[in-house]
């Protein structure tokens, strides 16, 4: 979805919850690149006579919806003494909950998260429109120029361990007629329910989990376009029952998709798709690894998601994420690099062994380049840039790989990442970097 269909503006009335009586006009604003910003006419500070830079929350009524803003500080203010009355207030907010204000003193809660994940109708592939033209004969005998069929595919569900259900649902839409066109739309959504009422920032952990994935299958950024948590209490009442109503989440996310083609992608791009990985068998069981091993998962993915790292920052990362990810799979927390990245090698498999060439030497290389970035040493003065990246690559490739094995993905995926253009443009600069020691 473009940036500009997501940014939005909103005036209205702001105010602190434990002051509603002093209301201050403003407009809230929203864009994907630089998040969110309320600009006052007034001050929020002067409701506790004092102007206290941060604000844990913050209330209006704009446009005719509710908001809540979460965690937020006072970005810039202008006033005078001399002038009573004639301040302003700019103040950055971090997260905008839009149709709700949230009364407990706890984080925002839901029992169900639905994100818009750019990629995943392309990765689970299963296209319930095809058009079928009759031969040329066939359209003079009669028959129409086009046949349109339009399938609903079946929904995609699972339970992971902890009772949370998880499923992929198919969609197709229409567009108004025009007058000369009417076009059909299917994509493919996902959703969380919790079993009881669940923070949002661990229900956002578990949408990124899902994102993570279908970056890595797809070798793109699965950019979040939407994000809609649901709240039991939150809704109209109708007749005897309560009809829910969205929560729209708005912030500025870390993973952006930044593709020469953002959204198009066939599936001899990918790297594995989601028959490859076995179906939504195969993603419950990449969930329940990602439960496991969420935080080194993360600080991996933040290091393909940042393009502002330095390729030794991208190394070091990966070298230390795979450290703990050994540490948490032998259960032994005295587990170093070598150990480590031993015990990780012989889990990817033959695979990465064909990615390197010579695993052993690989793990001298690997550990000797985090030595010198993480200690300073100094030692690979002259050493380029190009040849830590290609390091940096395949510690990477050796975390995925990891982590589909504990995850316990068939062979097709294996076979698919190995045979991918990619993987065999890597091997030899990967190689040859280890050849040169």
């Amino acid at each position: 979805m473009p940036d500009s269909l997501r940014s939005f503006e909103a005036e209205g009335l702001w105010w602190l919850p434990d002051h509603e009586d002093q209301k201050v006009a403003g407009i809230l604003s929203f864009s994907p690149d630089s998040g969110s910003e309320l600009r006052l006419i007034g001050t929020l500070s002067s409701a506790r006579g004092s102007h206290d830079a941060i604000y844990e929350r913050i209330h209006g009524l704009a446009d005719g919806k509710q908001f809540h803003l979460e965690d937020c500080y006072q970005k810039n203010y202008k006033g005078s003494l001399f002038a009573p009355g004639g301040e302003t207030e700019t103040v950055y907010v971090h997260q905008v909950f839009r149709g709700v204000q949230y009364t407990e003193p706890d984080e925002p809660n839901t029992d169900r998260v639905t994100p818009k994940l750019r990629y995943l109708t392309q990765w689970v592939g299963h296209r319930g429109i095809s058009i079928e033209h009759p031969s040329l004969q066939e359209q003079e005998a009669g028959m129409p120029f086009a046949s349109l069929r339009v399938h609903k595919q079946p929904d995609h569900f699972t339970k992971l361990s902890d009772d949370i259900s998880f499923k992929i649902q198919h969609n197709i839409s229409s567009t108004p007629h025009t007058g000369t066109e009417q076009a059909l739309r299917e994509s493919y959504s996902c959703s969380f329910e919790f079993p009881k009422l669940t923070s949002t920032s661990l229900a956002i952990e578990y949408v990124s989990d899902v994102q993570d994935l279908v970056s890595i299958a797809t070798g793109r950024v699965a950019e979040c376009d939407e994000l809609t948590f649901w709240h039991p209490d939150v809704g109209l009442d109708v007749g005897a029952s309560k009809h829910r109503t969205p929560i729209n989440f708005f912030t500025e996310w870390i993973p952006r998709d930044t593709s020469k083609k953002p959204g198009n992608i066939q599936a001899s791009e990918m790297f594995f798709t989601f028959d490859d990985l076995g179906g939504i068998d195969g993603v419950r069981n990449w969930l329940e690894t990602a439960n496991r091993h969420r935080t080194t998962l993360g600080r991996v993915m933040a290091s393909r998601y940042r393009k502002g790292l330095f390729v030794e920052d991208r190394l070091f990362h990966r070298a230390s994420a795979i450290e703990a990810f050994a540490r948490t799979r032998i259960n032994n927390k005295a587990v170093k690099l070598p150990g480590a990245l031993k015990h990780c090698r012989e889990l990817a498999g033959d695979e990465f062994s064909t990615l390197v060439g010579d695993p052993e030497a690989w793990s001298v290389v690997a550990k000797s380049n985090r030595d010198d970035i993480g200690h300073h040493l100094g030692k690979r003065p002259n050493q380029s840039g190009s040849a830590k990246h290609f390091l940096g690559e395949s510690l990477y490739w050796l975390f995925v790989l990891c982590m589909l094995r504990d995850a316990g993905a068939p062979k097709a995926a294996f076979e698919r990442i190995k045979s991918h253009p990619e993987w065999a443009w890597l091997g030899p600069r990967v190689q040859a970097v280890v050849q040169a020691g």
